[in-house]
């Protein structure tokens, strides 16, 4: 059988894992926590997480050589503030021919790159076979077998193409993109939205003000996207507005239930104690923050919660900061010269 390994058997990763299985391949998972391993080669780990028993050419392991050894796909599920030491450790000991998938959304905290970029710093040769998975997909579902939808994105078209047949199953569609930037910082920035949505929702301020947040967000993603190089257009797929759209209103969606948690008065601290959940939104928003005084970027919504979440802004006051903006044109120009009215493109 084809070999494939997950790094990181989380909620995420176990489901990546529980596709790449029914699609043929013997699946190895690597975790540092012992209990994580012993769960998984007893097939326990998956009827914890989802009440689905795993097949038996699944396994896990502790030891990286071993994990990685053979391998034709390796899937990274780490969060994002692991991925420059798992990237460190792993790169050198990947089979040179192997395709490595980040299923990592969120920016590395210490130099604002994105998971693709930390991975070929590492080990410079993974450029052309290395892709990112990414799009509106709740774990759960996907490990039931729900019909999804969801995008990988590369630079070599060899890549793309295989990342697509690994993951494709009759209930999970895979599409193609050439623009990596763009499909790795719509996963990333839709968290910092669908936190602002959940706070909105904890106020009980209404859906308008929601469905505002969402659209007036993806604005903004879309402008620190451009500056950073991405297409304006892929932020209206399947990792941009569609991933923002299930991470925004989704119940199942962590950023958005931190959300809701701060805006009924708790501290994102106290919720992330209380729950022992990964929140990516809390640390990609102070990067997005920093990318964007880099770049000159607007993004309002972002510096709000920012705000809210570190330097302890109260919540209705940075809703009414947001609504008390100058008057401005919704039509926009995401390129230089342009003011966003007729004739500026």
């Amino acid at each position: 059988m084809k070999k494939a390994c997950v790094i990181v058997a989380g909620a995420w990763g176990t489901a990546l894992g529980m596709v790449l299985s029914d699609n043929g391949y013997r699946v190895v998972f690597w975790d540092r926590h012992d209990k994580v391993v012993r769960e998984i080669n007893e097939k326990k780990r998956s009827l914890n997480l989802y009440g689905k028993a795993l097949a038996d050419t699944v396994s896990a392991t502790s030891d990286g050589r071993e994990a990685v050894d053979g391998a034709e796909v390796v899937v990274s599920a780490v969060p994002s503030v692991g991925v420059s030491e798992v990237a460190g450790a792993f790169a050198p000991l990947l089979p040179s021919d192997c395709l490595l998938v980040s299923a990592t959304k969120g920016l590395d905290p210490e130099t604002l790159r994105r998971p693709v970029q930390v991975w070929c710093q590492a080990e410079p040769s993974l450029a052309q076979r290395v892709t990112a998975i990414s799009g509106p997909n709740f774990a759960a579902e996907i490990a039931d077998k729900l019909p999804a939808a969801t995008v990988v994105a590369g630079e070599g078209r060899h890549a793309r193409m295989q990342a697509q047949s690994a993951f494709v199953t009759p209930y999970l569609r895979v599409y193609t993109h050439w623009d990596l930037t763009g499909v790795e910082l719509g996963g990333a920035l839709k968290n910092i939205i669908a936190i602002a949505t959940g706070m909105v929702e904890g106020m009980e301020a209404g859906y308008n003000a929601q469905a505002a947040l969402i659209s007036r967000g993806i604005a903004e993603i879309t402008r620190l996207g451009v500056a950073l190089g991405a297409n304006p257009l892929t932020f209206a797929g399947l990792s941009g507005i569609g991933d923002l759209v299930l991470t925004a209103t989704g119940h199942l969606s962590r950023n958005r239930q931190a959300g809701i948690a701060v805006g009924r008065g708790e501290s994102i601290r106290s919720f992330i104690d209380r729950t022992g959940y990964t929140v990516e939104g809390l640390d990609t928003v102070r990067s997005a923050v920093k990318l964007a005084n880099e770049y000159e970027v607007s993004m309002p919504i972002t510096q709000v919660v920012y705000r809210i979440l570190y330097e302890n802004l109260p919540v209705r006051t940075g809703l009414r900061e947001v609504m008390d903006r100058a008057r401005r044109p919704e039509h926009e120009s995401y390129f230089p010269g342009g003011d966003g009215e007729p004739g500026t493109f």
